[in-house]
């Protein structure tokens, strides 16, 4: 039941939000108070299952070590969503940006049940809800024309209807385990259907495009808080059926598709000076690192790759607010604090010292330079592309502010500043001691059977 709760909190903030998106004050307010509910319930809710017409809601250890760091980092964007408000007005354009943040809470509410259904099919059902709901968010930027958002909308339906269609096969399997040409179906359609919502090279080509109609902070919760939950999906499925990286090469192509993610995103950021897609672009690379370690195959290199997920989610919560803070208020305190805020990201994103993600590329880093040296070395390239393109965008801003007089008082941007050192104290705390949150990740890997 108290799965429930949390979705209907989740709705009903959203609502709030909606509702008093003319007031920036009182939309971060709401937000902080619907924030205060969700993590005061996930923490006396008692360990248990909900049946709920036949399948089971569980909160378990494992389902609360994702609930935790997804619930922190949507409510952490929209928290920062009143930063980007603007003169209200009845104008699709102002109302849509003006409660940007109710339609973070409604995405997460599907994705609650994603991570909690113990059925694989209902979980990408929701899943792909969350997704959906995400597109709602878009703005369309040239009339009469294909955009982004409707790309998207189709990458999500082909790949939910390829995972369906591949827990279908996985489940037939078993009654035929003669039958091989099952196993490579399903891995044909498990690779097809994750690589095109998780944006796997060569899968990524719609990023861009979707980047484009996005506000920055639904971009972040897109590749921060919602990619992410496919490789949860993907790691339970390989923990219920151990024979599914037995028989088919699962691991190997998660191992490649990560390397090739990593560099195509590091590639691409170089150049990039459009915001939304320079996010987008740079949570590539974290991606791919991330992808490696889950295809390593052991203990270590997974904890390693929740690790830098969790560093990259951060990441991008800090950068999108850096951009928030940058392209919404001009005086010079202001982009100074964008500009520390996307150093700070861009240094989570690329899990650099300070980082919770750190010390998992060295053990990632360890076992790919032992295998593979020439990938260990575009790897290395990579990240530094990343740090690269923080600093930059951080140096120009600080560049190129002035000192701007105003007299109007604003309350927000300070709220806003607020979050911005929660999130780099919680960056810092992390980093510093990364063997607290591996060990309560040890917990979630146990039940990998598969692991070397």
């Amino acid at each position: 039941m108290s799965i429930f709760l949390l979705v209907v909190i989740c709705l009903l903030t959203g609502i709030a939000i909606r509702f008093l998106r003319r007031w920036p004050r009182l939309v971060f307010a709401a937000a902080l108070f619907g924030a205060l509910n969700l993590f005061a319930l996930l923490a006396f809710a008692p360990d248990e299952a909900f049946y709920f017409f036949g399948r089971g809601l569980i909160v378990s250890a494992s389902t609360r070590a994702m609930l935790v760091p997804v619930m922190g980092i949507t409510v952490a964007l929209a928290l920062f969503g009143p930063l980007a408000f603007t003169a209200p007005g009845n104008t699709s354009a102002q109302i849509l940006i003006n409660s940007q943040s109710a339609f973070l809470f409604w995405a997460l509410a599907p994705l609650i049940f994603a991570i909690t259904f113990d059925s694989f099919p209902l979980a990408i059902f929701f899943w792909a809800l969350g997704l959906i709901a995400l597109v709602l968010l878009a703005s369309p930027q040239r009339a009469g024309r294909v955009g982004g958002a409707a790309q998207f909308l189709l990458v999500t339906v082909i790949a939910a209807t390829a995972l369906l269609l591949a827990s279908r096969v996985l489940d037939l399997y078993p009654l035929t385990p003669e039958n091989l040409d099952l196993v490579r179906v399903a891995s044909v359609l498990l690779a097809l259907g994750l690589g095109l919502l998780l944006a796997i090279a060569p899968f990524q080509i719609w990023l861009g495009p979707f980047a484009d109609e996005m506000p920055i902070l639904g971009t972040a919760f897109l590749t921060g808080v919602a990619q992410p939950l496919g490789i949860w999906l993907l790691f339970q499925r390989m923990s219920d059926l151990v024979w599914l990286t037995d028989r088919a090469p699962v691991l190997t192509i998660l191992f490649g598709g990560g390397a090739l993610t990593a560099v195509v995103g590091a590639a691409l950021a170089i150049t990039e000076r459009r915001d939304g897609r320079l996010v987008a672009y740079l949570a590539l690379v974290a991606l791919g690192h991330a992808l490696i370690g889950v295809g390593l195959g052991t203990r270590t290199a997974l904890i390693g790759a929740w690790l830098i997920l969790l560093s990259r989610g951060l990441g991008l919560a800090l950068f999108a607010g850096g951009l928030s803070f940058a392209r919404h208020h001009s005086e010079r305190q202001w982009q100074i604090v964008g500009a520390i805020a996307i150093l700070g990201g861009g240094i989570a994103i690329a899990s650099a010292p300070l980082a919770p993600g750190f010390s998992a590329l060295w053990v990632i880093y360890r076992a790919v330079a032992a295998t593979n040296v020439s990938v260990f070395a575009l790897l290395i390239i990579s990240n530094a592309i990343v740090l690269l393109a923080s600093v930059r965008l951080a140096w120009t801003l600080i560049a190129q502010s002035e000192n701007i007089a105003s007299d109007e008082i604003k309350i927000v941007p300070y709220l806003g500043a607020g979050v911005v050192i929660v999130l780099l104290a919680l960056v810092v705390l992390a980093g510093l001691a990364p063997q607290s949150i591996a060990n309560a990740l040890n917990e979630m890997t146990m039940l990998a059977r598969y692991l070397k």
